[in-house]
């Protein structure tokens, strides 16, 4: 299994996603599975990767449901 999913920090410009299955050279892709998560997409992207975390930087939003569903490969 190389799934999971992930809340954005709210009120924050970065979220840190922690997962055993993540290394440095991993791929990390992601799905909004809510609505506000569909909004905070354009601006979402892993600004740095480390065995068994990733620093995911978006856009500051006071929504607390910006909700991802996230695939590794790698």
């Amino acid at each position: 299994n190389s799934t999971g999913t992930v809340t954005l920090t709210a009120s924050s410009t970065t979220t840190t996603l922690t997962d055993a299955r993540i290394g440095g050279n991993s791929v990390i892709l992601f799905m909004p599975i809510t609505a506000n998560g569909a909004t905070a997409r354009a601006n979402l992207y892993v600004s740095a990767r480390a065995d068994g975390s990733a620093t995911l930087t978006h856009a500051s939003s006071a929504n607390s449901d910006q909700n991802f569903a996230y695939i590794i490969i790698g």
